[in-house]
């Protein structure tokens, strides 16, 4: 089992765009944990669904295990698609018919 810590630093309230911005401290023991992981983590430690939980940066601290994470907590699901950029999806690549 991996270690991570996760330490809840700051809480900001943004009525007006109905989310909280959330700084966390993150401590690890290996490599640094994916964002569905860190999503997982905040949903857990917030009591709050994953879907509305975006993250915006893990900023890595040089020479340690730790990070800083940036995420946007958002009152419904609604406001978030109206607030954040699309996801880029990944297109299959076709293989190129040969021409004739």
């Amino acid at each position: 089992m991996i270690f991570v810590q996760l330490t809840i630093t700051k809480k900001k309230e943004e009525p007006l765009l109905s989310r909280t911005e959330i700084t966390a401290s993150l401590e690890f023991e290996k490599a640094t944990p994916p964002y569905a992981e860190v999503n997982a983590l905040l949903a857990e430690h917030l009591k709050a669904d994953e879907k509305l939980i975006v993250i915006r940066h893990v900023y890595n601290l040089f020479g340690a295990k730790k990070a800083e994470v940036t995420a946007y907590v958002y009152s419904d699901e609604a406001k978030k698609l109206f607030m954040e950029p699309k996801l880029k999806v990944k297109k299959e690549k076709k293989a190129k018919e040969p021409k004739k």
